[in-house]
């Protein structure tokens, strides 16, 4: 069951371009039940000259009634004949279960007749079930869904490529009439044949001074075109080692009306190695570049590059370094502004790997030839400084006169008494050392004091 679900998962991209789209599938199943409404509801089928035995029950009965008052009516005329029984045999037989009817409605008088009718009578058919009366409303439409989705693909697989295509070929020409398809056509030639002139100068020595690119692409805009290239970046020398994608997109329209006017045209870079951004850069008419709402808008994209033959503009990575130069170009003409949109454009990409040995660098975006946009200086405002603080007065302090004091009197000190003689000043006894002590009378080898106590 896995590996069914996997298998439609990656055929999806190819069956869903002949899926019919939900509204169309809508619309038919609508136009459907409107059929459904009409053949039940508005005009209904009218049946005439069938069998009594298609109508209700009710009218059944009054068959019977009816057929039973003229058997009435031909015994009183007395012409109950075989031929005329036996019509009223036919009669009753035309019915569902006539000797039941007659029974229940108590007519006796066709009781035996009746019951011969009953034994010819045809099998009762089926009668209708609310499933059989709802079923054209349920199971119709889900059938008519399957069928048309089916016959979608069918035709887009095989009939439209085998039968339709190749007649429709035929009557138009090998190479189709429709405009779109000639301008698909001539801008593969002429991306060719700019691809190997630019292979040429680059092999003479006037390309690049990076030397030979890993990849060299042209990108060709033209007026009505869903301009959208993308091309990956596919080292050959390596076993076409993946290495990122690189392209050109519409990036700004101006006006109104078909075909669009494109006046900025966006290249952009991915490196397989930087996953998470993707570098861009915006080649922009000279009005887009003068206008001050388109300049702001555009230049939240990337580095804005005037559009002029010759210009370059540069993006690189860690990785990848990528060159993006106009080749050709040409502003159209009309009631626009002059120089607002292009005519054409003709873009030639180059991308080169950097060696291993480079030092890494910070994603940049460089564009050169073109002088770049931006808008005039702002004066700076001048800045407020508060004026000098002129120093506060020193105010003089008030200090009162020192006061004079009386000198103070010292009491006389009364004098130590003086006895004869001189006196001795006392010194304290000598220290006295303890006695020997007896070693042989210390049974802890000296190491206790027993100094007898006096």
């Amino acid at each position: 069951m896995g590996k069914i679900r996997d298998t439609l998962i990656g055929l999806w991209p190819v069956i869903k371009t002949y899926v019919p789209k939900p509204g169309l599938v809508i619309a038919i199943i609508v136009a459907f039940l409107i059929g459904l409404v009409w053949s039940y509801v508005v005009d209904p089928v009218v049946f005439y000259d069938a069998d009594p035995r298609t109508l209700g029950q009710t009218w059944q009965d009054e068959w019977v009634r009816l057929v039973a008052e003229r058997y009435d009516y031909a015994a009183s005329r007395a012409v109950l004949t075989d031929d005329f029984r036996r019509s009223i045999i036919d009669l009753l037989s035309a019915v569902d279960n006539p000797q039941e009817i007659t029974n229940r409605l108590g007519l006796s008088q066709i009781a035996d007749l009746a019951a011969q009718a009953e034994l010819t009578a045809p099998i009762t058919p089926p009668q209708p079930s609310l499933m059989s009366t709802i079923r054209p409303w349920i199971i119709g439409p889900i059938v008519l869904a399957v069928v048309f989705t089916i016959a979608s693909l069918l035709f887009g697989f095989y009939i439209n490529p085998m039968l339709i295509e190749p007649i429709r070929k035929r009557l138009r020409g090998s190479q189709g009439t429709d405009a779109a398809g000639v301008a698909k056509i001539h801008d593969i030639q002429e991306a060719r044949q700019l691809r190997d002139q630019l292979a040429k100068e680059a092999a003479t020595g006037t390309g690049s001074d990076l030397g030979p690119p890993v990849v060299r692409h042209v990108s060709i805009y033209n007026p009505g075109r869903a301009y959208d290239d993308s091309f990956s970046i596919e080292d050959a020398k390596r076993d076409d080692e993946f290495l990122g994608e690189c392209g050109a997109v519409i990036s700004e329209t101006i006006g109104s009306g078909q075909p669009e006017k494109v006046t900025a045209i966006e290249v952009w870079l991915f490196d397989k190695e930087d996953f998470v951004r993707t570098l861009t850069t915006v080649f922009v008419s000279e009005y887009a570049m003068s206008d001050p709402a388109i300049n702001s808008r555009l230049s939240s994209k990337g580095e804005l590059v005037v559009a002029k033959p010759g210009a370059i503009a540069k993006l690189e990575t860690n990785t990848l370094r990528l060159h993006a130069r106009i080749v050709d170009m040409a502003y159209g003409t009309g009631p626009l502004p002059p120089n607002s949109y292009f005519d054409k454009m003709t873009i030639e990409i180059q991308a080169w790997r950097k060696e291993p040995g480079s030092a890494p660098v910070a994603a940049t975006v460089q564009a050169v030839a073109q002088p770049i946009y931006s808008p005039p200086p702002v004066a700076a405002a001048p800045t407020y400084s508060p004026p000098p603080q002129v120093a506060a007065p020193v105010t003089p302090q008030f200090a009162p006169p020192p006061v004079a004091r009386p000198p103070v009197q010292q009491p006389p000190q009364p004098s130590m008494p003086t006895y004869g003689g001189g006196m001795t000043p006392l010194k304290p006894p000598p220290i006295q050392s303890p006695p020997p002590r007896r070693q042989d009378d210390d049974p802890f080898g000296g190491t206790g004091d027993f100094t007898p106590v006096s």
